[in-house]
C-alpha cells in the first residue's frame, strides 16, 4: 500500500482546526469534526493513489487522522486559553444565561464557580486523554465510511488482496 502520511496529515490539519476554539462546538454533533477529518483522509489517500481500500483500512487512517487532529487542537487551544480566549468557558456561560431561571440554585452555583475558577492544565490534559480515547473511535468511524464513499480504481480488495499485496 502507498504511504498515507501526508493524507493524514492533512486529514488532521481539517480535525484540528474544526476542534480549535469556538469551531470545536461542531464536535458536539457526534464529534461532526472528527469524522470530516477522517473522510478528508481517506479521500485524499484514495483520490491521490487512485485505489479502493478496505473498510479497515479506511478505519486506521480515520483513527490516526482523529488522534493527530486532537493532539493538534489540544495543543492550539492551551495557547488560546493562554492569551485569554477561554472558550472552553462559553458553554456554561450560555447555560446559565439561558437556562437559569429552570435551573436548581445550587446548580447554577456550581456553574458560576467553575465560571470564575482559574485555567488549571491538569485537568485540561485529563479531559485531553479522554478526547483523544472519543476522537479516536470516532475517527475510526468516519475512515470506514470514507472507505465505502470513496472507491477508485475497482472493487474493494478482499483480506487475501491485502495479504498478497504485502
Amino acid at each position: 500500500m502507498p504511504d498515507s502520511k501526508q493524507s493524514i496529515l492533512l486529514g488532521a490539519l481539517v480535525t484540528g482546526l474544526l476542534s480549535t476554539s469556538y469551531l470545536s462546538y461542531i464536535n458536539i454533533l457526534c464529534c461532526l469534526g472528527v469524522i470530516a477529518g477522517a473522510l478528508v483522509a481517506v479521500w485524499h489517500y484514495t483520490d491521490t493513489n487512485e485505489l479502493t481500500i478496505p473498510t479497515g483500512k479506511g478505519a486506521g487512517l480515520g483513527t490516526m487522522t482523529a488522534l493527530g487532529g486532537t493532539l493538534i487542537a489540544l495543543v492550539v487551544n492551551l495557547v488560546l486559553i493562554q492569551v485569554g480566549i477561554r472558550h472552553d468557558l462559553a458553554i456554561l456561560e450560555l447555560m446559565v444565561n439561558s437556562f437559569g431561571d429552570s435551573m436548581p440554585p445550587e446548580q447554577i452555583e456550581e456553574m458560576e464557580r467553575q465560571l470564575e475558577a482559574p485555567f488549571e492544565v491538569g485537568p485540561y490534559l485529563l479531559s485531553g486523554v479522554f478526547g483523544l480515547a472519543i476522537s479516536a473511535a470516532f475517527g475510526a468511524i468516519g475512515g470506514s465510511i470514507g472507505a465505502k464513499l470513496f472507491k477508485k480504481g475497482g472493487e474493494e480488495p478482499t483480506e487475501l488482496d491485502v495479504i498478497e499485496q504485502l
